[in-house]
């Protein structure tokens, strides 16, 4: 796979760029990743970042529950009586094992087998292994469909999206899409070092006014958003205030492989900071994370 067109409008650049550069697209405005040499797509998830490691019962599974019983909160509040839910890119099955304990009917979509099998093993949810090429995915009505880090990895975001809804979204169903926020405080602190451009991996990199402008293309519009995170939010913001420091790893993988004394003792000091500066960035409607609820337009 290589990408040398916007993903989003099929515009070529209008000048010469070099590999794995962020581009603005000219046609769309949408934000990309100029891909001009092959590769090969499904290697990029087997490395250490994506590797799948079992930490339930901990304090990140903690963080990771609470933050998506706030998610499905907020889509009771605007749809009460919303009740089944297809997760798109479910990875472990830690959201769809939330909205399971609050009586939601879900089911999930994983193309990486091991992690389908790994919800289906250990959270006991329904998890389909298989890649989406469209038409209907189950009953076909969901009253919620979500994408958590999902949009920014697909090579034909809104052509596949828009399938997605038109044959899965009840009538009055709610969309939730959360990516990471490309115009962010903690994008521009960080620059080339932000762990959340993931480049290879993510293809496109978005704006919420990009997102309103593409989704309104499709016939949906936003009713309610969400900006705060303490799992992706705050963890990028820590990373950014490292790479002022110096410190030019990917944060996930160091932790991972080593947790050396030096870089657990700057992470203690710099946490509040990280937490403070993103709850601030937040109020500013400039958080590294960005989590939109859209409906049909009507």
């Amino acid at each position: 796979m290589k990408q040398i067109t916007c993903p989003v409008c099929k515009t070529s650049p209008s000048k010469t760029s070099s590999h794995q550069s962020i581009i603005s697209c000219t046609g769309c405005g949408t934000g990309w990743t100029y891909l001009s040499k092959e590769f090969d797509s499904e290697a990029l998830y087997s490395d250490e970042v994506y590797a799948i490691v079992d930490n339930r019962k901990s304090i990140f599974e903690r963080v990771i529950f609470s933050e998506a019983k706030k998610v499905l909160q907020k889509a009771k509040s605007l749809n009460a009586q919303a009740n089944t839910l297809l997760d798109f890119g479910s990875g472990k099955g830690q959201f769809l094992t939330v909205a399971k304990e609050m009586g939601w009917k879900g089911i999930g979509i994983e193309t990486a087998r091991e992690r389908a099998a790994f919800a289906m093993e250990k959270y006991g949810v329904e998890v389909l292994s298989e890649l989406y090429h469209g038409g209907i995915i189950g009953s076909g009505t969901f009253d919620l469909i979500t994408l958590n880090h999902v949009l920014e990895h697909l090579p034909d975001p809104l052509n596949l999206v828009q399938e997605l809804l038109e044959q899965n979204l009840a009538p009055n169903g709610l969309v939730y899409i959360e990516v990471p926020r490309s115009d962010s405080w903690q994008a521009k602190l960080a620059g080339a070092n932000w762990i959340h451009w993931d480049i290879p991996r993510h293809l496109t990199h978005w704006t919420e006014r990009g997102l309103e402008h593409e989704f309104s293309k499709i016939g949906f519009q936003k009713v309610d958003s969400r900006r705060f995170s303490i799992h992706l939010g705050v963890l990028g913001m820590l990373q950014a205030l490292l790479s002022k420091l110096g410190f030019r790893e990917n944060l996930i993988v160091r932790l991972k492989r080593n947790k050396s004394f030096p870089l657990l003792i700057s992470i203690a000091l710099l946490l509040p900071f990280a937490w403070i500066l993103e709850w601030v960035s937040a109020k500013f409607n400039k958080s590294g994370i960005l989590g939109i609820y859209m409906q049909r337009n009507g």
